[in-house]
Formats: C-alpha cells, sequence, structure tokens
C-alpha cells in the first residue's frame, strides 16, 4: 500500500479511537463510585503487531486501542483495533469481545467470545471468523503460570476450517514493576498447517504506561518471512 494512502487511512482510524477514548473517558468519570459497571480503555503504539508469531502489518509499526466494560458479576464486553497490512483492502482490524472471569484463590480463569472482523476486506478472503476461548493464570508468590485454549469452527482467510490454538507459559515478579515473561503456542489447523509460535519479554510499568519489550519467532522458516523471529517494542498507556 503506498505511504500517502496508508497515513490516510491511520489518521483516520487516530481520530475515530481519540473520540471514542475520550466518550469513554467521560463516561468513566461519571460514573459513581458504587456503580456496578466499570469502564476501562488502552492505547498502545507497536513497533509490529505480531499474532501468534505473525506480523499482522508486513512488519511496519501499528496504533491499537481498546475499550472495555465491565460488571461487577464478573461478566464483560470489549471492543479492539489495530491497523493492519494482510495484503488487501483490509486495513483495520476490530475485535469485538463478550466474557467472564473470576477467581478463585490463586487461580483467575476467563472465558469469552472472539469476533475478529476486517472492515473493507473482500468477501472473498473470508478473513472474519469467530473463537471460544478459556485463559488460566495461577499465581505463586512472584510466579504466574497462564494456559489458554481458542477454538474456531472457521478460521481466519486461507487456513479456513477449525483450528485449535493452546498456549502456556509463566511470567515472574522481578520487582514490583518490572516482570520477565515467556511462551509457547500450538497453532492446529484444518489445512495442515501447523506451527509453534514463541515469545520471551520483559515488561516495565511506570503507571500509568506499560513498556513491553519482547523477541517472538515460529517455528517456520523461509517460507513464511512475516513469521520469522523480530523483536517487537510497545508503548501502552492504560486508563
Amino acid at each position: 500500500m503506498p505511504h500517502k494512502e496508508w497515513f490516510m487511512r491511520f489518521s483516520k482510524f487516530l481520530a475515530s479511537t481519540a473520540i471514542a477514548l475520550a466518550m469513554l473517558g467521560g463516561a468513566a468519570a461519571a460514573q459513581a463510585e458504587d456503580a456496578p459497571f466499570t469502564f476501562s480503555g488502552t492505547a498502545a503504539i507497536t513497533s509490529d503487531y505480531v499474532f501468534r508469531g505473525y506480523s499482522q502489518t508486513d512488519s511496519d509499526p501499528a496504533f491499537q486501542a481498546g475499550l472495555t466494560a465491565s460488571h461487577e458479576s464478573g461478566f464483560f464486553v470489549s471492543a479492539w483495533g489495530s491497523n493492519v497490512d494482510l495484503g488487501s483492502d483490509a486495513d483495520i482490524e476490530v475485535d469485538l469481545i463478550a466474557g467472564y472471569t473470576n477467581s478463585v484463590d490463586n487461580l483467575t480463569y476467563t472465558v469469552g467470545g472472539y469476533y475478529y472482523t476486517y472492515p473493507g476486506a473482500d468477501g472473498s478472503a473470508e478473513f472474519d471468523y469467530f473463537e471460544a476461548g478459556l485463559d488460566l493464570a495461577y499465581a505463586i508468590d512472584k510466579v504466574t503460570l497462564t494456559g489458554k485454549a481458542y477454538y474456531s469452527p472457521e478460521f481466519f482467510g486461507a487456513a479456513g476450517g477449525d483450528a485449535w490454538y493452546f498456549a502456556g507459559g509463566a511470567s515472574v515478579a522481578v520487582t514490583e514493576t518490572v516482570s520477565v515473561y515467556g511462551a509457547i503456542g500450538f497453532n492446529e489447523l484444518d489445512n495442515g498447517t501447523d506451527y509453534q509460535d514463541y515469545t520471551a519479554g520483559v515488561a516495565v510499568k511506570f503507571e500509568p504506561f506499560v513498556l513491553d519489550l519482547k523477541y517472538t519467532d515460529t517455528d517456520v522458516k523461509g517460507a513464511a518471512p512475516l513469521g520469522d523471529g523480530r523483536f517487537v517494542a510497545t508503548l501502552t498507556y492504560a486508563f
């Protein structure tokens, strides 16, 4: 995509995101302290949007933003967006999420439904898809063990068919503001292109910001350069 066209579309995305964040900020400020709902959001800039080991922006930077409304019962709804470059007319990804989260002793679990949409994509590309997911986190002192399992009955684009994603990882709080982490993911796709992805990184908190530096890679070599190993830096603002 020509840089000028990308910049214009990206600017529109930034403007719409800023408006949404401002509206959410107003809602959060207006909510009563004892209200059953809470509102939160994030805005981030990253050197490369990598999802399960593959760049979604053709190795270019991305701006991302998310909005979440949570009920005191544990139910929540979210919307998250990012610019993408998937070699098609789609240059924006918007994810719609609904789920439930709760904690039992040291175990936190989240179950949810995730609908990934790509406005502007050619319908024949079949980019949009749904996943159901389970996330687990178990805290032991300064160590947190994580696991996840996701299933899609009709996965993204050419992969098609059903797909499973399993991942496990761990993070260690080195200090109150610095943690290191690592994870491995297993992608099982109906078309037979199974692969693994790996991530290792460090996160530094300086509220309300988090700076994340990580290295990500896959076991797919040569044939898929967007899945090659790369360093990624992300700065996130949370409110």
